[in-house]
């Protein structure tokens, strides 16, 4: 068996077997993540023959204080003691000689997947292995084996994460503004969280009516700080509460918070069972709908393994989720909440008004009828997963999952429920806005006025109001132009050479008050050249060169022609040279080598006389051989060696 592939309890249990062999005496402690890596860690090392001699125990948080008190105190027999990191720092065990150590902890961290906390099993940190390395032979020789490489060691991070740094905070922030602390970055953190993170969470709150625009709580933020939960399950079990439904939105909470219990199969028979028993049964304006009629079907067959399996469902997670519901369940009821089940008519719609209250922030509009590109609030847009069974225009979405694809992000939407425009007006009947919009529509590629209906920034309505205002169309326009997405043909190499060269003399020559063409002043321009359009037909091909010189005045052209020529004269060329400005301020003049033979250094320059010109020296195939800004200079010096690299390659050509 390959011991990296192998489960860490198999390879901590194989650890065990090795170390009792060796004849090491003394308490064995071993780290695992959880409550079920223990177990499974307990049954590998009790079917050991070496293990006849211990007593095998587990010790983590939520044993009874009896059950971690026979773990850590002395007994007759050597004990193996398997624990999660409460053993790493919390408690003090005597006797322990070897710690073997699976390397791996349970760590809250954000999901940005399902925008809550998870914990997630996770390499622990170099630090902490020191740490667990440390409860080895405190009062003796100890030893001390890792269940990891020495490379993977290294490349592991040296200290822990803060969870500040790490978890969703806005069940914290809930709970500082349930206590009037209403200003979090104000508040005295033993480490302060990321700004971002803070602001991430205060916008949560706010799409969940948890707080105020002032940062205030609410009446709804005051119940929702009350339960010991995420706030997105808090808001979802009170809006239950309210629409008689909250046994079905517990197990919904439940089914969310564990291990997808429930996948589309690639197997054709199971995926038959599937449509058959599950879809083509289910409610398809959710897809928790199909996982709930998956669940009672697992728990129809007691969730069994196998019978689970035919219909391509994981017994053991469906099982885990009802375990999780009915701990909502037990802590709404300690709330006051009404949790006996009701036969209503209309139940999916209410469970579905749960999910939007628990979800809005993932509210999404499709682009359009039949594609599963969509528009979401706070500026976002995404695809819905094509697994989804729901087909609505709108819905909210309870998975959001960015993949990037050699570079290509892509934002997919899973776990959708479909929502009603009346639905969002009776829950968040603030969060409606109404106004008319000038805009510039990339599909029509034209500037539209229309007159829309938002949610919270998302359109959900739009309808033609009119021509749009003609100065606005042309800002509009000129910032597609600007951006690179619209195409002036006529703007094109020689309108950029008479930027640089307004622009040079503005830099060289501030006496001539030359004015530049900056980024603004660009905008400017391509304003005056859209100024009566809509459209980008109307725009293309208009003139852009008489414009762009219009910047400046008459007198000020013979500056730009005096001081910053297009072209200069050499006596042995037939055509006139061109210079070449760039944007950083220097000036090049380029020709063959032989062009310069009997030309001046002191005649190569420009903006009345204040810039050198930079020569690049041309080999007769046209390449540069040499760039000097001292033409003198090089004839005396450098020439001598270029000549002898180019006369043998070129002998036909004159070389002085």
């Amino acid at each position: 068996m390959n011991r990296d592939a192998a489960p860490v309890w198999l390879r901590a249990a194989s650890a065990f077997r090795a170390v009792v062999r060796e004849g090491i005496e003394g308490d064995v402690l071993i780290f695992m993540p959880g409550a079920f890596e223990i177990r499974k860690t307990i049954e590998a090392v009790e079917a050991l023959p070496e293990a006849r001699a211990y007593e095998v125990l587990p010790l983590h948080g939520e044993l009874s204080p009896d059950a971690q008190d026979r773990a850590v105190s002395s007994g007759v027999r050597p004990k193996v003691i398997v624990s999660t990191n409460v053993a790493e720092t919390s408690i003090t065990i005597e006797g322990v000689r070897v710690v073997i150590d699976g390397g791996q902890a349970r760590i809250a961290r954000y999901d940005a997947r399902r925008g809550v906390n998870s914990i997630l099993v996770e390499p622990i940190s170099r630090a902490s292995a020191e740490q667990r390395t440390g409860r080895a032979g405190r009062t003796g020789p100890g030893t001390c084996l890792r269940l990891w490489s020495q490379a993977e060691h290294a490349s592991r991070g040296e200290r822990d994460e803060a969870e500040v740094k790490r978890v969703d905070l806005s069940e914290t922030l809930l709970l500082l503004a349930a206590a009037g602390i209403s200003q979090p970055e104000t508040f005295a953190w033993f480490e302060a969280p990321e700004p971002k993170a803070l602001a991430r969470a205060h916008d949560l709150l706010l799409d969940l009516g948890a707080l105020n625009t002032e940062g205030a709580i609410t009446a709804m933020g005051r119940k929702m700080a009350g339960f010991p939960l995420h706030p997105r399950y808090a808001r979802m079990l009170l809006e239950a509460d309210r629409r008689g439904v909250l046994p079905e939105v517990a197990l919904i909470a439940g089914l969310s918070q564990g291990r997808s219990f429930y996948r589309v199969s690639r197997d054709a028979r199971v995926r038959k069972e599937q449509l058959r028993q599950v879809e083509e049964q289910a409610d398809t304006r959710s897809d928790f709908f199909v996982q709930l009629q998956a669940w009672y079907l697992a728990r129809a067959a007691k969730f069994n393994p196998s019978a689970c399996g035919a219909l391509g469902i994981h017994g053991g997670s469906a099982r885990q989720a009802g375990d999780t519901a009915r701990q909502l369940l037990q802590l709404a009821q300690r709330q006051g909440l009404n949790t006996r089940e009701a036969a209503l008519p209309d139940e999916a719609e209410r469970i579905a008004k749960c999910l939007l209250a628990g979800f809005s922030d993932h509210m999404a509009k499709r682009n359009d009828t039949g594609t599963r590109r969509c528009r979401m609030v706070h500026g976002r847009s995404g695809e819905l997963r094509r697994e989804s069974v729901v087909d609505a225009p709108l819905f909210v979405a309870a998975e959001i999952e960015e993949r990037d694809v050699r570079g290509d992000v892509t934002v997919l939407l899973g776990m959708a429920t479909a929502v009603e425009f009346a639905w969002l007006e009776e829950l968040f009947p603030d969060d409606f806005s109404d106004g008319n919009q000038t805009m510039y529509d990339p599909s029509l590629r034209r500037v539209v006025a229309r007159s829309e209906r938002r949610f919270r920034d998302l359109v959900l309505s739009s309808t033609d109001k009119g021509e749009p205002d003609l100065d606005r169309a042309a800002e509009l326009l000129a910032a597609e132009v600007v951006a690179g997405r619209l195409n002036l043909k006529g703007w094109d190499a020689v309108v950029e050479n008479w930027i640089l060269r307004v622009n040079f003399v503005a830099r060289h020559c501030p006496d001539a008050e030359v004015p530049e063409i900056d980024e603004e002043a660009r905008q400017l321009l391509v304003e005056q050249i859209c100024h009566g359009a809509l459209s980008y037909k109307e725009i293309k091909d208009r003139p852009v060169l008489a414009t762009v010189k219009e910047w400046i005045s008459p007198e000020q052209h013979y500056y730009i022609d005096t001081y910053a020529p297009a072209e200069m004269e050499l006596p042995r060329r037939r055509n006139p040279a061109r210079i070449r400005y760039e944007a950083d301020g220097r000036a090049f003049i380029a020709s063959k080598l032989q062009d310069f033979y009997d030309v001046p250094g002191s005649s190569l320059i420009v903006a009345n006389g204040k810039v050198q010109l930079l020569v690049e020296l041309l080999a007769p195939n046209q390449r540069p051989a040499h760039l000097t800004d001292d033409l003198d200079g090089f004839w005396d010096g450098a020439y001598q060696h270029v000549r002898k690299d180019l006369a043998g390659r070129y002998p036909r050509h004159e070389w002085r």
